[in-house]
């Protein structure tokens, strides 16, 4: 009887929790419909109406023949004359009857099977998408767009990524099928993609690839023209030859799943080469500044519709997301920028660029050698800054003019040394625990690299260190800083080219990066250095404008960001002059004439593959590289061999007339005797501790050293003086530094400066650069 009570007990118990549960149940349903009802009833349908008239507004402005209409966008230099203009020719128009009929099942294939049946919007295969997004974790791995969604994104809204824009694109796909056939859809869609290297619409990339029409195109070319589009700075075959291939073969797999080929034709079409007929392109006006003044309007668009640039990452795949985030973005706002209609207002400089390019094409005159398709071999680049107000004013992209592949700003490449004030010692004064007469230790040790000739110094300053362009000192120094501190310089001042294994490869302390820099951002980085430490983020763009009526003017002045502390930048600019004017200088012999104060480094990596030099005046910074497309050995030849003469000979004709500015001494700046040694050089007020190796100052500047730290004014520190912390010197390197003698060294005044040998019979050119194995470079030559 009472184990009966207690089963009892147990059910009613039971009972009651399931009710409750049902209850809840029930009335958590109820408040999700009823929270439905008022969230369709007030936000959704409004919504939903709001964007449905926007549809009819947008689709009664247009009509097909309007959308084939491409008006030039024009490029304007400094002084508000054309440069160039995009789109000029390269665009023609083609009826659906002159489109292959292979062209139109490849698209099907790959983009969007139920073309012909859906009404729109493949509901099935954007339910797909939104699955496979979630189970990617945010990577997009399938699309779920349907021709004529895309169709629509390219010509009537912008690429955010919101539910709303997809909600719009959606509702204006569907009211685009009502008003045209299919037909007319997939003509509109051939005529409006955009294949790379200025083709704009399926006959110009027919005729630039294959030369032949679209009418014409065989299975494999068409299968190579549908995987393009997709995204044309990954796939295009000019640049990315394996890329292309690949993706051509996905394409033809598609037309096999679909039943467009047979299993035969498969097999040998994925089996026949990438078959390139390279033609004429159609005129255009686009030259080396147009083309860096076109990509650089399209990084600002861009980011004016919200896209976030990232430079630094931590592992493969957010750098391979980022990617394909970058692609998809900078197709887009290419093809809109080459549909026309805009004006972008630059600080380019023809008659700076006219001067620089003469220079350049002089001092590589010599070599004769050309490649198969008839270029100059051995090729240069440089590009230069504006030190007045931080803008680029010109872009040479390579020997002459004809050339339209513009290396100064498409190229990345080892920059070897040239790279060290910029990653390595600028960094290291910025923290405080470094100046130019800092003693450090110049030694072999496992792991690292060898200097040039291998020769090592001992004990030298880190102003000798520059000048000599010791790679074990730069080697120690980004070590001891921490390579993530270093990177975060380079990140800040938007260098484009790295790669997350960067962050753990210290040879990038002298140049070995796994993509490299190009001259672009290398002047622009030492740009930095000439005005105070101020970067400025703006590269040459002073406004883009759009020639519709009532279009907003876009693209204003994205301003400066200090990233150099005023007087790290002094002193490494002190240091850099020396690399100029020293007897051991590796830029020895490049002061430009008429006693204009000038700074730079050389660069030069392994087997002199490729070589630099960054140098600049109080007027103008300027990044020069010579080297080959393809690199390959150039034995005997240095940063300043020819690189350097150019970098002289042009600043030397854009200084005439000019007055001899040198750079003012930050009050925080003095130059003081280093304890032990004899050597006078520049040390910073702003660390009170790091003056501890110093003596009394030198007569004409501040005085004697004070007593203590307190005595420095605090109201004059503005700038924070803790940074996080790097790595150590390994403990050798430590113990030697503190336990070793070192005898006295000379002043290093312009005056009575030793000229010092080296002691093996090495010649002075040999004395120069790197001896390290960098990883092989890889170039990435995206589609600007």
């Amino acid at each position: 009887m009472e184990k009966r009570g207690k089963r009892r007990g147990r059910k009613q118990r039971r009972g009651r929790i399931l009710r409750f549960l049902r209850n809840v149940l029930f009335g958590g349903m109820l408040l999700c419909l009823v929270l439905g009802i008022v969230g369709y009833t007030f936000v959704i349908l409004p919504e939903y109406r709001r964007l449905k008239k926007l549809a009819y507004e947008r689709l009664s402005e247009e009509n097909i023949m309007e959308m084939t209409k491409l008006p030039d966008t024009v490029v304007y230099d400094t002084n508000g004359k054309a440069l160039g203009r995009i789109n000029a020719g390269n665009f023609v128009y083609v009826q659906i009857s002159e489109i292959s009929p292979e062209l139109q099942k490849a698209y099907i294939a790959q983009e969007d099977r139920n073309f012909l049946t859906h009404h729109g919007v493949d509901y099935r295969a954007t339910l797909r998408a939104a699955l496979s997004l979630l189970k990617n974790r945010g990577r997009i791995r399938q699309g779920g767009s349907t021709i004529t969604q895309q169709l629509v994104k390219n010509t009537y809204l912008s690429s955010e990524r919101t539910f709303t824009r997809k909600f719009a694109e959606m509702i204006l796909a569907t009211e685009l099928e009502k008003r045209y056939s299919k037909a007319e859809i997939m003509e509109l869609y051939c005529n409006v993609n955009f294949y790379g290297n200025n083709c704009y619409g399926v006959e110009a990339a027919s005729r630039l690839y294959f030369s032949k029409s679209a009418k014409e195109l065989t299975i494999p070319e068409a299968a190579t023209l549908a995987g393009i589009s997709n995204a044309p700075s990954r796939y295009e075959p000019i640049h990315h030859p394996e890329a292309c291939l690949k993706r051509r073969n996905q394409v033809l797999k598609s037309m096999w799943e679909c039943g467009d080929l047979t299993e035969e034709e498969y097999a040998g079409y994925v089996e026949s080469p990438l078959q390139l007929i390279p033609g004429t392109r159609a005129e255009t006006t686009e030259d080396y500044l147009s083309s860096y003044a076109f990509h650089e309007a399209v990084l600002r668009l861009m980011g004016l519709n919200g896209f976030r640039f990232e430079y630094l990452w931590t592992d493969a795949a957010s750098q391979e997301a980022y990617g394909e985030r970058f692609d998809e973005s900078y197709a887009l706002y290419s093809k809109t920028i080459r549909s026309g209609g805009y004006r972008i207002y630059t600080t380019l400089d023809p008659e700076i660029q006219e001067k620089v390019q003469a220079e350049l094409d002089a001092g590589l005159s010599a070599f004769t050698e050309l490649q198969e398709n008839g270029k100059p071999a051995l090729q240069g680049a440089a590009a230069v800054v504006d030190n007045q107000s931080g803008y680029v004013v010109a872009m040479v992209g390579g020997r002459g003019t004809e050339d339209k592949y513009n290396r100064a700003f498409l190229s990345a490449r080892q920059p070897g040394s040239a790279i060290k004030p910029l990653l390595d010692y600028a960094p290291a004064m910025d923290q405080g625990e470094y100046s130019p007469g800092t003693l450090i230790d110049d030694h072999t040790f496992e792991g690292g690299p060898a200097n040039s000739g291998g020769h090592y110094y001992g004990m030298v300053t880190l102003r000798e260190a520059v000048n000599r362009s010791l790679n074990t000192v730069a080697w120690q120094v980004l070590e001891e800083i921490g390579l993530d501190y270093g990177l975060s310089y380079l990140e800040r001042m938007q260098f484009q080219g790295l790669d997350w294994r960067d962050r753990s490869a210290k040879a990038i302390s002298i140049g070995g990066f796994t993509q490299g820099v190009t001259p672009e951002y290398m002047a622009r980085g030492y740009a930095a250095l000439a005005n105070d430490g101020v970067f400025r983020r703006d590269s040459c763009i002073l406004r883009i404008e759009q020639v519709k009526e009532g279009e907003p003017t876009r693209g204003q002045a994205l301003g400066t960001e200090q990233i150099y502390r005023p007087e790290t930048a002094y002193m490494m600019t002190d240091v850099l002059k020396d690399s100029i004017r020293m007897p051991y200088g590796t830029g020895r012999g490049l002061a430009l004439a008429g006693g204009i104060p000038c700074a730079g480094k050389t660069g030069t990596t392994n087997s002199s593959k490729d070589t630099w030099f960054c140098g600049y005046s109080r007027y103008y910074t300027m990044a020069v590289w010579v080297g080959y497309d393809q690199p390959r050995a150039m034995p005997g030849v240095y940063g300043a061999t020819y690189a350097g003469k150019i970098w002289k000979n042009a600043m030397d004709r854009l200084h005439e007339g000019k007055e001899a500015l040198d750079w003012e001494m930050p009050e925080t700046v003095e130059r003081r005797t280093i304890r032990g040694t004899g050597i006078t050089d520049l040390c910073s007020l702003r660390f009170p501790d790091s003056r501890k190796r110093y003596s009394t100052a030198v007569s004409g500047t501040a005085g004697t050293e004070p007593e203590s730290p307190a005595e420095l004014p605090s109201e004059s520190l503005p700038y924070p003086t803790e940074f996080g912390p790097g790595a150590s010197l390994s403990e050798a390197s430590r113990s030697r530094r503190e336990t070793e003698t070192v005898s006295p060294l000379p002043e290093l005044t312009q005056e009575n400066a030793p000229v010092i040998e080296p002691d093996t019979g090495e010649t002075e050119e040999e004395s120069e650069e790197e001896d390290f194995d960098f990883p092989e470079i890889v170039e990435r030559k995206p589609d600007f």
